[in-house]
């Protein structure tokens, strides 16, 4: 059965994998599990993109830091997710975050999520780290006239507009108005989550895999978390759970993201006549405008991988319905790729703040700190949010180049209120989806 963040107690060192196409091409790096008492001067609970990265700066700096999951690195949604290389994160593009904080704070955080991208590849470069990073065009996909327009006016020198028709012609694209179409990337999310953890590894930080935190306490200017097999004494403590993240796990993060499903198919791999058909045949990726968005791209072996929200609760995910429905989601935008067989299919949470931005937040102690809320856009900007918050928890020169002022650093993230509701609100926000797009 599928975890659920609000109603199972916690991930567990039994707690099933994905059935991920990823998963064949990976086998996660194997770390033993804490098995004494220990004392660190940083625990960074949680390996996916944001735990992994936050280890790997601190042990980068000769810190005295250790990491531990309930499971293995890239276990949550760091090893599911699509593998888009983008140039963001929240749900918040700059545009409208230019509108909301001004210009000044619009380009800063254009200038963070560029060297999030940087980030990532210079990482990739240094390790060695074999996670498939692909060149090939990014499509973000015009789902109406409106969207459209709007996307015409945006057209410049680096991002093109292409029309409906273009679309229809190159890929046989039903449902599309349009696209704006620039440089992108992709990759194996589960092998860079690999790559990362053997980075951290090698440079020295301990790690703890199958060791879930199971109680956090703090006394005396220390927290004390308990595994287990054994209860580690750390005098900072890091956050990196995200959506995997216990509904009741700590008091600071409690309520502050709300973990929603997304679901992903994997075709088999597309014959000669349906790869002419789709033009689904080289390095692409695409995204639409949905509110409920979908998403496409190809993989080095021929095959396309389709994604979209998920079921609203843990123990629906793999209901056979809801794998019929992603399988009609593609095949109406492909209508070439009707009757191809589907051999994966499985589903992630990702971390969704109240106001669609996430946070990298320090507690006024400076020994307590998160980063979580990317709304399912992480693969980049996970990445940097772990490296700003061990840079922040380090204090000092490490941190001298962090631009506070910006909303991702001056402010927690908002609890949600009537949290117990959650659900419910995403049910109609789902049945509403439907009607208006």
């Amino acid at each position: 059965m599928t975890y659920d963040p609000l109603s199972d107690s916690a991930v567990t060192a039994t707690t099933p994998d994905a059935n991920s196409y990823w998963k064949t091409t990976c086998t996660p790096p194997d770390f033993n599990r804490l098995s004494t008492d220990i004392s660190t001067d940083y625990l960074v609970i949680g390996a996916g993109y944001t735990g992994l990265s936050a280890a790997l700066t601190l042990a980068e700096a000769n810190q005295d830091v250790t990491l531990i999951d309930a499971r293995h690195s890239g276990f949550g949604c760091a090893g599911r997710n699509a593998g888009f290389v983008l140039n963001g994160t929240g749900r918040l593009g700059i545009p409208a975050i230019s509108k909301k904080w001004g210009n000044e704070i619009g380009q800063g955080m254009a200038q963070e999520f560029k060297a999030a991208v940087t980030l990532l590849t210079d990482r990739i470069d240094r390790h060695n780290i074999d996670c498939d990073l692909t060149a090939g065009d990014y499509y973000k996909i015009a789902h109406s006239r409106r969207q459209a327009k709007l996307q015409h006016a945006q057209a410049s020198d680096s991002v093109r507009f292409v029309d409906k028709p273009a679309l229809l012609n190159e890929f046989g694209l039903s449902g599309a108005h349009g696209a704006l179409v620039q440089p992108g990337q992709t990759l194996n999310p589960l092998k860079l989550a690999a790559g990362l953890a053997r980075a951290a590894d090698a440079e020295r930080a301990k790690i703890c895999m199958n060791t879930p935190a199971k109680a956090i306490k703090h006394s005396k200017n220390h927290y004390y978390v308990q595994t287990p097999k054994g209860k580690i004494r750390a005098k900072n403590l890091l956050l990196a759970t995200n959506a995997y993240s216990p509904a009741t796990f700590h008091h600071a993060i409690d309520n502050r993201q709300f973990p929603v499903q997304s679901s992903i198919i994997v075709t088999q791999p597309l014959s000669a006549q349906q790869r002419a058909d789709t033009g689904l045949d080289g390095p692409l990726s695409m995204m639409d405008t949905r509110m409920m968005k979908y998403y496409y791209r190809t993989l080095p072996d021929g095959r396309v991988l389709f994604g979209g929200r998920g079921a609203v609760k843990g123990n629906h995910a793999q209901h056979p319905q809801e794998k019929a429905r992603m399988v009609r989601a593609l095949c109406d935008s492909f209508p070439a790729l009707s009757g191809i067989g589907v051999d994966y299919f499985w589903s992630g949470w990702v971390s969704v703040a109240l106001d669609s931005l996430p946070r990298i937040h320090v507690d006024d102690s400076g020994h307590l700190g998160y980063a979580m809320g990317y709304c399912g856009s992480g693969v980049s900007f996970a990445g940097l949010a772990g490296t700003r918050l061990a840079q922040r928890m380090m204090g000092g020169d490490a941190a001298s180049d962090i631009n506070t002022d910006l909303p991702l650093y001056s402010s927690p993230l908002p609890r949600y209120p009537f949290a117990g509701l959650r659900r419910l609100g995403l049910r109609a926000l789902y049945n509403w989806a439907k009607v208006v797009e």
